[in-house]
């Protein structure tokens, strides 16, 4: 499988096509499109309110500033996801949901009518979707099929975000400027959805150290892998790293991008220690550049996910 045409996996094929497709996607690019997720009309409303809230005014939106528990908006300049380079500002704004967050930490547009109740409803399916693709994940490795879905259950607290991103168009942009910094997710998996066709998006063959676009497909999620999965499996799974960059062409109100991001992380208390796999069992995880930046940490045995996403966090906002 090759960075320059990333696999669809379709949910509608039997179990065991979606199966080693899975395997050979997390083993090979980190990286692929999942077609058939029944999530189509419901991200066409979250985008249509995500517009709402990004044209709002700025003193509108900063009352609902980011805090600690990462809740609330990003606004341009706060957030620096390559944090290997401390001198880039990322130029977009996003909002950051999470499952506890209360009624008045969000938006008066996020909490009118019935939106908090489709808002929470679709942060539920995504959540939904991400255990249905980890159980194929844990039968892929021949481990209990509910190994990694054991380590998500809903009713523990872990840092499950959905985030509504907004990358205006930027003029005079130099060359350095950025809509997202090179980066890899802190969680287990990540679900992307792109809109209107517009995408930016990259993807770092760590290997090689070449970039490759990835195409933006309005009916299809993106899913990548995050740092979780490169501790459970000593390096087999890469964290993919990736970054948006910014258009080719003059920037113009028609440049603007949007996505939605729903980040899966395992519960806090997780151990992030190797998952028992005969697969993995001469498996040694030798750490490249971005794995000694992005996971610093020498002993996973005592590592927990919620210590894991505090120390990347740190590493990302101001507040």
């Amino acid at each position: 499988m090759s960075f320059s045409s990333l696999a669809i996996i379709d949910l509608k094929e039997d179990e065991s096509t979606i199966i080693q497709a899975i395997f050979k996607a997390c083993s090979t690019t980190g990286f692929f499109y999942l077609r058939n997720h029944n999530l189509l009309d419901a991200q066409q409303r979250m985008f249509k309110l995500a517009k709402e809230f990004f044209r709002l005014p700025l003193d509108i939106k900063e009352q609902c500033l980011i805090t600690e528990e990462n809740h609330g908006y990003v606004r341009r300049g706060q957030e620096n996801l390559d944090s290997s380079n401390i001198k880039l500002i990322d130029e977009k704004e996003a909002f950051n949901i999470g499952k506890l967050v209360k009624p008045d930490q969000l938006p008066s547009c996020f909490t009118q009518s019935d939106n908090l109740e489709f808002i929470t409803k679709f942060f539920r399916d995504c959540y939904d979707l991400s255990m249905l693709l980890l159980t194929y994940l844990a039968q892929s490795f021949n481990i209990d099929s509910d190994y990694f879905t054991s380590r998500h259950r809903w009713e523990l607290k872990s840092g499950n975000t959905l985030r509504l991103l907004h990358y205006p168009a930027v003029k005079n942009q130099s060359d350095e400027s950025i809509r997202a910094g090179a980066h890899s997710d802190y969680g287990s998996i990540t679900l992307l959805f792109q809109h209107e066709h517009k995408s930016g998006l990259e993807v770092l063959d760590r290997s090689t150290n070449i970039w490759y676009p990835v195409q933006a497909f309005d009916d299809m999620i993106v899913v990548n892998f995050g740092d979780a999965f490169e501790y459970w499996s000593k390096g087999f799974i890469k964290s993919t790293v990736h970054r948006v960059v910014m258009p080719r062409i003059d920037s113009s109100k028609e440049d603007e991008r949007f996505s939605i991001a729903f980040f899966c992380h395992p519960n806090d208390s997780t151990l992030l220690t190797p998952i028992p796999s005969n697969i993995l069992l001469n498996q040694k995880f030798i750490k490249d550049e971005h794995s000694k930046h992005a996971l610093d940490h020498d002993n996973e045995d005592t590592l927990t996910a919620g210590e894991h996403l505090r120390m990347r966090l740190n590493k990302t906002y101001t507040y």
